[in-house]
């Protein structure tokens, strides 16, 4: 053997010895800055996942091999074999090589979904071919789930906090629509972050019957257990011991009710993504700034920067960390901001807040909607 553990990039370990084992394919990864080889195997038309770190693998790789007849390893550079016979093994390097643009490898490596893991899910939704590529014509939403997962997984600590505390994540997911994002959270808590599925609920509410049928349906075909949808009215919804509340692409007041319920339930993360700001868009009529605002879609701009503004500010007052991020690239989708917020059960200046709150309020004679929820229902 003539290479280094630490530069493998791909892994295959087939066919297996005994029939009770299953092909097993390694990919590196990288989460929050670590190196990792994800090995997946598929049982009863489900994957299943294991991260082992690259300072670990060479130990992983002697216990396993012994399993399996051989193993294909793959670097940048080169391929070998490892052939198992009796329990003695050997490597020989051949002459094909793995073959990664270096411009598409360091794209993928930061990614946590990758393409070519087995998520059903995603071929069903039209993300991935049958062969878990992606469908060139669906990368942009691609990217979007990536980023999504990052911006969740950055999180990671909280997560374990939360876990911790409950023994339990419970997630609600707004106008989960066809819940792209909804699936990747399932795929998220049970093969990332490892959480057992009956410690786990992820609710999906949304008001077409239609599109809640197919998304239980597809839950129901790949056993994807405690995975529910259902047909509700974000306003009238209620629900106990929630974590986490996912809002992505609310229209309008939508986005205001689900972070309603969400500082109501004090839930531990906020995840929102807003759209279609027309409350504040038809109540503003600044003079001062007549001739600025005349503009269309400089109205419509403004008006959405300070709706999503005031929402920041007001989940500050209840005690969440708070930030408006870019979701993705404005080029990928007009409707890229988030909002990100956390539970930390202080607000330091709650007063000043409030103060200046009102104050823009009533300079610019605007009625906002959570804003009344939270103080004046």
């Amino acid at each position: 053997m003539d290479f280094n553990f630490e530069n493998i990039q791909k892994i295959i370990f087939s066919p297996p010895i005994k029939k009770d084992d299953v092909k097993l394919t390694g990919r590196r990864i990288k989460i929050k800055n670590q190196e990792y080889m994800q090995f997946e195997h598929i049982l009863n038309n489900q994957a299943f996942h294991e991260n082992i770190l690259i300072a670990d693998l060479q130990e992983f790789f002697s216990e396993k091999i012994l399993r399996y007849k051989q193993a294909n390893i793959f670097l940048n550079d080169a391929h070998y074999i490892a052939f198992n016979k009796n329990g003695v093994i050997n490597f020989r390097k051949t002459k094909d090589k793995l073959q990664i643009k270096n411009d598409e490898h360091n794209r993928r490596k930061n990614y946590i979904i990758n393409e070519g893991d087995n998520i059903p899910a995603l071929i069903e939704l039209g993300i991935f071919t049958q062969d878990f590529k992606i469908i060139k014509s669906m990368y942009n939403k691609f990217r979007q789930i990536n980023r999504f997962v990052e911006l969740f997984n950055d999180l990671s600590g909280k997560i374990d906090e939360i876990y911790e505390k409950y023994n339990k994540i419970n997630v609600i997911d707004f106008g989960c629509g066809k819940s792209y994002l909804t699936f990747i959270l399932y795929y998220y808590f049970i093969n990332i972050k490892k959480i057992p599925v009956e410690n786990l609920k992820i609710t999906g509410i949304d008001l077409k019957k239609s599109v809640v049928d197919d998304c239980n349906n597809l839950a129901e075909k790949y056993n994807y257990k405690n995975l529910n949808f259902e047909t509700g009215n974000i306003k009238e919804y209620t629900a106990d011991n929630i974590n986490i509340v996912v809002s992505l692409h609310g229209c309008d007041l939508a986005t205001d009710y689900a972070l309603y319920n969400a500082v109501k339930w004090r839930a531990g993360i906020i995840f929102a993504a807003p759209c279609c700001e027309h409350e504040i868009n038809a109540q503003i009529n600044i003079k001062d700034m007549r001739n600025i605002l005349k503009y269309g879609a400089v109205k419509e701009r403004f008006s959405a920067i300070l709706t999503n503004s005031i929402r920041c500010n007001l989940l500050e007052l209840h005690n969440y960390k708070t930030e408006l991020i870019e979701f993705v690239d404005i080029s990928h989708s007009p409707k890229n901001l988030l909002i990100r917020a956390v539970n930390i059960n202080n607000c330091a200046n709650s007063a000043g807040i409030k103060r200046e709150l009102d104050e823009t309020l009533k300079k610019f004679s605007l009625s906002q909607t959570l804003y009344n929820l939270l103080y004046n229902s």
